[in-house]
C-alpha cells in the first residue's frame, strides 16, 4: 500500500506532521534518540498498558537506552499514535486491536468470543503457532511492527445497569455499547441492540440511558470507574482481550544490531512480566467487583453453550474464512 493510502487507513489529518514537529517530535539518529512510549490510559495499576510500558522503559534504561512513558493520551488518540509510528515520529505505542484490524481483520481471531478457553490458552496459541506472523508482515507494509499482544486481565464479560444477565434472553431489554461494527455483528447474533460509542463518551451515555452496558473485561470498568454506574456483571468468558504493542518499523529496522538486541531484551522482559500481571489480575477481579458493589452472575453450562453457539456464528463476520479456519485449528492444537 502506498504512503497516501496508508495515511487514509489511519486517518491522517492535514497538518499533523507540522503540529508534531512543533512539539519536538522530529526524527533523530535511531540509537541516540529518546524512545517515546505512548500510553492512552492514566498511570493507574489497573492499566496493563501503563504497567507494561513502565517495565519496558525500566529495562531499556537498565540496558543504557533513554526512554520515557507518555500517559493519558498525551501523544494523541490511538489513530494519531499509529500515524506517528508509521512516520517514525514516535517509537512505541500501545493501542487497541482496532488499529491492527484496519489493516488485517484476521487479528480478531485472538479476541473472538469462545475461540480460546481462557487467557492462558490464547497465550499458548501466540507462543506455539505462527498466527501472528502474517498479520505482523501486513502491518510492516504500513510502517508498523507488532512488538507484542499483551493481556489486560480476565476474559470479556457483560456489564449492565439494569439487572443480572444469566442467559441470552436476559439481554433482550438492554442496549450495549460496541467498540466497532465487528462487535455490532456479535451483538446481532446475541439478539441485543448495540450502538458504537467512543470510550470517552461511555460514562455520559450510561448516565443518559443511551446505552445500558457493554461487553468488556473487568479491567475496563476499573480504569474508567464505570462501576459507579454498572452494577451487574456476567462472567461470560466471551473473548480473550488483548492490547497491541506497536513499534515504528522504520525506527526498529534502523537500529544497529547492538541497540536492537537491547530493545528485544526489553520487549521480552516486559512481555514476560505482563503474563504474570495478567494472571494475578484475573485472580483478583471478581472479588474487586463485589467489593465495589457489583452483582456478579455466572452462566449455567446450558446458557454458556447457547452463547458459544451464537458467538461462533459471528466469527465469519469478524474475519475472512481462511482466518477462521487457521485460528480454530490453532486453538484446537493448543487446547489443554
Amino acid at each position: 500500500m502506498s504512503l497516501v493510502s496508508r495515511s487514509a487507513v489511519f486517518g491522517l489529518v492535514a497538518g499533523t506532521l507540522g503540529v508534531f514537529a512543533t512539539l519536538g517530535l522530529s526524527s533523530a539518529p535511531a540509537a541516540a534518540e529518546e524512545i517515546k512510549i505512548a500510553v492512552g490510559c492514566p498511570p493507574v495499576p489497573f492499566c496493563s498498558d501503563w504497567v507494561w510500558a513502565e517495565d519496558f522503559a525500566a529495562k531499556l534504561k537498565e540496558e543504557g537506552l533513554e526512554a520515557k512513558v507518555h500517559t493519558g493520551g498525551a501523544l494523541g488518540k490511538d489513530p494519531e499514535v499509529v500515524d506517528q509510528l508509521a512516520q517514525g515520529l514516535i517509537q512505541v505505542g500501545l493501542t487497541n486491536f482496532v488499529m491492527i484490524k484496519q489493516v488485517d481483520p484476521a487479528v480478531l481471531g485472538f479476541i473472538a468470543p469462545y475461540m480460546f478457553d481462557d487467557m492462558a490458552h490464547m497465550f499458548r496459541a501466540l507462543d506455539e503457532t505462527d498466527l501472528l506472523a502474517p498479520i505482523d508482515e501486513n502491518m510492516q507494509k504500513q510502517g508498523i511492527k507488532i512488538g507484542a499482544l499483551i493481556g489486560l486481565g480476565g476474559a470479556v464479560g457483560i456489564f449492565n445497569t439494569k439487572h443480572p444477565v444469566e442467559s441470552l434472553e436476559d439481554l433482550s431489554d438492554l442496549r450495549l455499547r460496541a467498540i466497532d461494527t465487528a462487535q455490532m455483528a456479535l451483538f446481532e447474533e446475541w439478539g441485543v441492540p448495540g450502538v458504537v460509542v467512543d470510550m470517552p463518551e461511555v460514562a455520559t451515555s450510561l448516565q443518559k440511558g443511551m446505552i445500558d452496558g457493554y461487553a468488556n473485561p473487568p479491567v475496563v470498568a476499573f480504569i474508567f470507574k464505570h462501576t459507579d454506574f454498572l452494577k451487574y456483571y456476567t462472567d461470560a468468558g466471551a473473548g480473550t482481550p488483548f492490547r497491541s504493542v506497536l513499534m515504528s518499523n522504520d525506527w526498529y529496522e534502523g537500529l544497529d544490531a547492538d541497540t536492537r538486541a537491547k530493545v528485544d531484551t526489553a520487549l521480552a522482559y516486559a512481555n514476560e512480566r505482563n503474563r504474570d500481571w495478567t494472571f494475578k489480575a484475573i485472580d483478583q477481579e471478581i472479588a474487586k467487583l463485589k467489593e465495589l458493589g457489583v452483582t456478579v452472575s455466572e452462566l449455567s453450562p446450558e446458557a454458556r453453550a447457547e452463547f458459544v453457539e451464537k458467538s461462533q456464528k459471528a466469527w465469519a463476520e469478524l474475519m475472512p474464512p481462511e482466518a477462521v479456519e487457521a485460528f480454530a485449528a490453532a486453538a484446537e492444537k493448543t487446547r489443554q
